[in-house]
Parts: structure tokens; C-alpha cells; sequence
């Protein structure tokens, strides 16, 4: 069981690093999280349409390679430069349309991969946090956005991150469940549609209960959050030697 303290190297990003406004930083990519909202609404519309589609098994595979194609270029790109990764990208896309007929039978795979590699990788990157010796993730968030937590304040937001990890591991089950008991239309339902309205519910219902925890203290929303976040990471990326 994880001390209810921080008691790693935790180091926060400077006071005013989640409010002060950087002029360097263009309009677009201070609200690039709007269009990546948009994006991720669309993408997940086509996966569920393509899934219920008859005859759209194809598309939906290659709806479903994207992702995978994506991430393999950007690790590709980092590895051996543009060049071979983009050389890489196009082998890749040649052979899955090469091999589209049988693998299009299968797409269902390249869904069921998404979404539990997906909350697999979130409910870890909480539960990591939560090994002694660390921060909670939840906690170094609170700290950017508040400073300072109250003893209370950090418990509790070691319970919200213990809770995190609950939920991402059980949507990685009930995913797996679906996906190997019932149809694909029905796992579909519950990966693309089901799972945001879940993720939504669960930020409003943590939302409710820490306004009835904490009746006195300042209390952000999810943008907060989502600026708490971005302001730890960007800090991290600055100094490459903080722990984790």
C-alpha cells in the first residue's frame, strides 16, 4: 500500500507555470487540444460505423492499422531519420494492402489492441506512480495546479489515482470479455461509444465528490487538469533527470 505522502524526489514546475501565459507559444497549439478532442470523436465515430458496416471490412482495417502505422513512424523517424521511416510507412502500407482480403476477416484485432493497449497503458502509468518511493500521478498534478497540499488534500489524491488505475483496469477486462463472448458490433459499443461516456462520468463524479470533500478550496476544472498535466510533462522534458 503506497504512503499517503509524497515521499520521492517529486520536484513541481516553478509557481505561475500552469497560469502564465507564454507569448512565444502560438494561439493554435495553445487550444490544439480542441481539434485533437474533434479528431478523436471522428476517428472513434468511423471505427464504431465501420464495425457495424457490412462490407466495410477494409476500411475498417484500415482504420484500425492507422494508429499502429502512426506510432511505428514516429519510433522509426526518432531511430533512423524521415527517410527510412518514411520508406518503412510505405512497405507497411503496401503490405497491408497486399494482404488486405485476409487480414480484412480478422480487423476486429486491430480494434481489440487499440483499445486495451490504450487504458493497459493509462491504468499502469497510474499504478506505477503509486509504488513506494513515488509520486502519485494525481498528486503532482493537484501540486502544480494548487501548490502546497494540505495532508488531507495529497490523501486524497492518492485515493483518486488508486481509483484511476481500478478503472483502467477494468476496462482492459470488460474490453477483453466482450471481445472474445460477444460480437464485434457489441465490443464496438462498448470500446467506442461506452468507454468516453465512462471516462466522462468518472471526471464529473470526482468532480462532485472532491466540491463535497473540500468545500473551501479553489476547485478547477478539466481544463486545469489537462494544463496541470501538460505543464508536469513539459517540465519533465526540460529537465530529463527529474524521477518519474
Amino acid at each position: 500500500m503506497p504512503s499517503s505522502q509524497p515521499v520521492d524526489r517529486f520536484s513541481p514546475p516553478a509557481p505561475g507555470a500552469l497560469t502564465a501565459p507564454d507569448a512565444a507559444v502560438p494561439s493554435w497549439r495553445r487550444h490544439a487540444w480542441i481539434g485533437a478532442v474533434a479528431g478523436f470523436v471522428v476517428y472513434e465515430s468511423a471505427l464504431h460505423r465501420a464495425a457495424n458496416h457490412p462490407g466495410a471490412e477494409v476500411t475498417a482495417l484500415a482504420l484500425g492499422a492507422a494508429p499502429f502505422l502512426l506510432i511505428g513512424f514516429v519510433a522509426c523517424r526518432r531511430l533512423a531519420g524521415r527517410v527510412p521511416a518514411l520508406l518503412a510507412l510505405l512497405a507497411a502500407c503496401a503490405a497491408l494492402w497486399f494482404w488486405r482480403a485476409p487480414l480484412a476477416s480478422h480487423f476486429g484485432w486491430t480494434y481489440y489492441l487499440q483499445h486495451v493497449g490504450a487504458n493497459a497503458a493509462l491504468g499502469a502509468m497510474f499504478a506505477l506512480s503509486l509504488r513506494r518511493g513515488r509520486t502519485p500521478l494525481c498528486t503532482q498534478i493537484a501540486t502544480v495546479i494548487h501548490g502546497t497540499l494540505s495532508a488531507a488534500h495529497a490523501r486524497y489524491t492518492v485515493r483518486v489515482t488508486q481509483a484511476w488505475t481500478l478503472f483502467f483496469a477494468a476496462m482492459a477486462g470488460v474490453s477483453t470479455l466482450l471481445f472474445v463472448l460477444a460480437p464485434v458490433a457489441a465490443w464496438s459499443s462498448f470500446a467506442n461509444l461506452a468507454t468516453p461516456l465512462l471516462i466522462a462520468l468518472m471526471f464529473a463524479g470526482e468532480a462532485v465528490y472532491r466540491r463535497i470533500a473540500f468545500p473551501t478550496m479553489r476547485h478547477g476544472g478539466l481544463l486545469d487538469a489537462v494544463h496541470g498535466y501538460r505543464a508536469l510533462m513539459t517540465d519533465r522534458a526540460a529537465r530529463p533527470g527529474l524521477p518519474r
